[in-house]
């Protein structure tokens, strides 16, 4: 009965302070609606594909780490023994898929699409039906069947326009007609982006092949035994295939089990998914903090009401009972608001993203709400009830009865309770602050990528990296007289203006004149077979003569010069080096310096001769330019390749031009949301800080009152009340300052420089001076109010 009464009661005093119930649910809607979007969005990116049907065990996927050899995947010719392992035949459902860039044309146009190779096992792996049509059998395996393809629902409304009739019509997959006998249903591209798949069979699949293995994970201990079986299976199978003196190396295969996030972004989707989540609890503190101080206020003005019911008899409990049962209220009815806002926000997110990146996202990106974001709701609002409404009532319950009882002067309220809210203050600031500074650098950091770089230079340009089978083929001068063949090709074909090949991801330390690893900043380092859209401040580019047979050159960038020589005149010197090819290069060249893409400042860049650094890696690449658009580009490019005498296998071709504008477009969203967020945390943080300073106020008007009848000018009581408040505000403010710059500090070692602190520094000091102005801001308006009050009101009896 006596719960009934109270809730009675918190709905009443909700109904006489209406400003104040829109107020508390403004706050807790709306920081609950932005964790749970946010926790939606990043745990369906990093997580969400793990299973596939409902009930499904986690999808998991083996990733290669060989220092043996080159070899970094499984190859199709090792299936048969896979297939006999122990381990493997344990496993239930087990597939291998092969990852492939195919072009599909017709008549009039041709496009680029990313596919994959698929076993029998495929459709029955995932557990879907067709969204028309149907999915193999084991008769489309066999090698003289009829060219079948299962096209993604993305080509069937892009290509055929959602036409029901486009079972059985032909489909020109890299200048072979396949027909279409299935569409797979709507946001499935598994494994990640594939837009179609292939049955993988023996006249389409060469041995050396590479292929991935996927599986559905039982249990962490079958994960742990086929980790090890596999390891052991992969060293020796790499073994069998290097030279003696790499066996002399006492090195192992190490095959690890991950997701398909994972396997993506090399381990880190856990990493991201905590950050994030760290981001979500701490809006969600902050609310929390702004919610206790206005409840802490408000149950304050309350707090003689409830010194009399405990002094006529009312126990401690009963007390704590009513002040919570007002905040109950507030947190149920704004968990019921904040998952319908969710479920709209998530629609518009689904909306956004597809007109932002089409057919480009992972097939688990599809934001809805879902059974985890509601679980997590209840989490969070419990939190939120935790800290914002329990812990106030209970501290408020813990009062002398005859202190409040008191005529209203300043001893009523208790130095305790001020003293908790001067410290919610503190926290709330340095949390604020924090993450206003964070969010403002990582912001600016965004910003300088995106203006450093000019996206002009980037139209018609695109590359493709070419795949060789064997590493004595990718190793070989054979390979380098390949690629170099395909660049003269594009040179006589008039649709195109320039190429180049050139060999990522080299892997060396440059020295410095004392013989010391320079280690000041990361230096881009490259082979290529000639610099193109670079303009060189001196010497020369490179030539058919910069062989093997000639002495090693390089051409380094203007800054580097200046780091490692004093000076850009450093023609003719030699550029030492460790763990290359040679022990040092002849500089034939300095490059005028490009902006670094995070910050504005130089780029060290190392250039080599290709036709010098044979390949260790099977890393080669092409990049050319036209002015044709991509569709025709592409046309251009696969045309040059089939003339070529030697075949030559090329990968998905990328768009700088392209990528640049949906980097653009992704950076832009990004900086607006940390704006929004972080505004909206500011906001929150000013309406807290706003009412404490308020609630102080109003306790302390009787002193305001006596002091302005014994003469005291208004400028004085106002600084006397601000720097009451400001002390704990600054306390805040510098607590939250030291722990970004020492973390600043430790990322420019981090980043090597890419970032510089100064950027850093100076993004978060104009930040937390901004704070400061609008936290002194809360802190001034409520005390302006109360001193055009006339003392003889100020001190009239209750």
């Amino acid at each position: 009965m006596g719960l009934l009464l109270d809730f009675r009661y918190a709905l009443r005093n909700i109904a006489k302070s209406m400003r104040f119930t829109l107020l508390m649910m403004f706050i807790m809607v709306g920081s609950l609606t932005i964790s749970l979007i946010g926790f939606n969005y990043i745990y369906t990116v990093a997580f969400s594909h793990s299973q596939v049907g409902s009930g499904s065990p986690e999808i998991r996927i083996f990733k290669v780490r060989n220092p043996i050899s080159m070899q970094n995947r499984f190859e199709y010719g090792m299936l048969p023994q896979l297939r006999e392992l122990d381990e493997v035949k344990q496993l239930e459902e087990w597939l291998y898929i092969a990852p492939a860039s195919v072009w599909v044309s017709d008549a009039e146009r041709g496009n680029h699409y990313r596919g994959s190779y698929v076993d029998e096992r495929f459709f029955q792996f995932l557990d879907i039906k067709p969204a028309l049509g149907r999915f193999y059998t084991a008769e489309d395996f066999v090698g003289a069947a009829q060219n079948v393809v299962v096209i993604s629902d993305y080509l069937w409304l892009h290509l055929f326009q959602g036409s029901k009739d486009v079972i059985g019509r032909t489909m020109v997959v890299d200048q072979k007609p396949y027909e279409i006998i299935g569409v797979m249903p709507k946001h499935n591209n598994f494994p990640i982006f594939s837009k179609l798949w292939l049955p993988l069979k023996g006249n389409n699949t060469a041995p050396a092949d590479a292929i991935d293995i996927i599986y559905k994970m039982p249990n962490k201990t079958v994960e742990a035994k086929l980790e090890q079986r596999l390891s052991l299976f992969f060293t020796d199978y790499a073994k069998q295939r290097v030279s003696q003196s790499a066996l002399e190396v006492d090195k192992a295969v190490r095959v690890e089990s991950m997701t398909l996030v994972e396997y993506n972004t090399d381990g880190e989707a856990v990493f991201i998914f905590s950050l994030f989540m760290a981001g979500i609890v701490l809006i969600l503190l902050i609310s929390s903090i702004n919610i206790g101080n206005l409840l802490f206020a408000k149950i304050i003005e309350r707090q003689k009401e409830s010194a009399i019911r405990a002094a006529i008899g009312a126990k401690k409990l009963r007390v704590v009972q009513q002040h919570a049962c007002e905040g109950l209220l507030y947190c149920v009815s704004s968990w019921v608001v904040a998952l319908l806002l969710t479920d709209l926000g998530l629609r518009a997110l689904n909306f956004f993203m597809n007109m932002m990146f089409g057919g480009k996202m992972p097939y688990w990106w599809y934001w809805q709400l879902n059974t985890v974001t509601i679980l997590v709701s209840l989490l969070l609002i419990s939190l939120v009830f935790a800290i914002a409404v329990l812990l106030p009532a209970v501290k408020t319950a813990n009062f002398n009865i005859n202190d409040v009882l008191r005529d209203g002067t300043r001893g009523a309220t208790g130095k305790q309770a001020g003293l908790m809210s001067k410290r919610l203050l503190s926290l709330q600031v340095a949390l604020v602050s924090f993450m206003l500074m964070a969010s403002s650098t990582i912001g600016y950091v965004m910003y300088s990528m995106a203006g450093n770089i000019d996206g002009e230079t980037l139209k018609g340009v695109y590359s493709t990296e070419l795949q060789f089978q064997t590493e004595s083929e990718f190793s070989s001068d054979k390979a380098v007289e390949m690629a170099s063949a395909l660049v003269v090709g594009m040179t006589l074909d008039p649709a195109f203006k320039a190429g180049r090949v050139y060999q990522r991801e080299i892997e060396l330390d440059v020295l410095t004149s004392e013989g010391e690893v320079y280690t000041d900043k990361i230096i881009n380092i490259e082979a290529v077979s000639h610099l193109f859209k670079r303009e060189l401040l001196s010497g020369r580019n490179f030539t058919a003569q910069d062989n093997t047979e000639a002495v090693p050159v390089v051409i380094i960038s203007q800054s580097l010069a200046e780091a490692l020589f004093g000076s850009k005149d450093a023609l003719g010197r030699s550029l030492m080096l460790r763990d290359a090819k040679w022990p040092s290069a002849k500089i034939v060249g300095i490059a005028v310096d490009e902006m670094s893409v995070a910050a504005s400042d130089r780029r060290h860049e190392v250039y080599f001769s290709l036709r010098q650094y044979a390949p260790k890696e099977n890393t080669m690449a092409v990049k050319f330019i036209t002015e044709l658009p991509p569709s025709q580009s592409y046309e251009a490019f696969y045309g040059v390749l089939g003339r070529l005498s030697s075949k030559l296998e090329t990968s998905y071709i990328f768009d700088h031009y392209d990528n640049h504008r949906s980097m653009i477009g992704a950076f832009t969203s990004i900086i607006y949301v940390f704006l929004i967020v972080g505004g909206f945390a500011l906001t929150l943080s000013l309406i807290g800080i706003y009412a404490m300073g308020l609630s102080n106020i109003n306790k302390s008007s009787y002193e305001i009152g006596i002091r302005r009848a014994l003469g005291s000018k208004d400028r004085q009581i106002m600084l006397l009340f601000i720097k009451k408040n400001l002390t704990h505000t600054v306390t805040g403010l510098t607590i939250s300052a030291l722990i970004f710059y020492i973390l600043c500090y430790l990322a420019v070692d981090f980043f090597r420089g890419v970032v510089p602190f100064g950027g850093m520094f100076g993004a978060g000091s104009i930040t937390l001076l901004l704070v400061f102005a609008a936290v002194c801001l809360a802190l001034y308006i409520p005390v302006k109010r109360s001193i055009k009050v006339q003392p003889a009101v100020s001190l009239r009896m209750e």
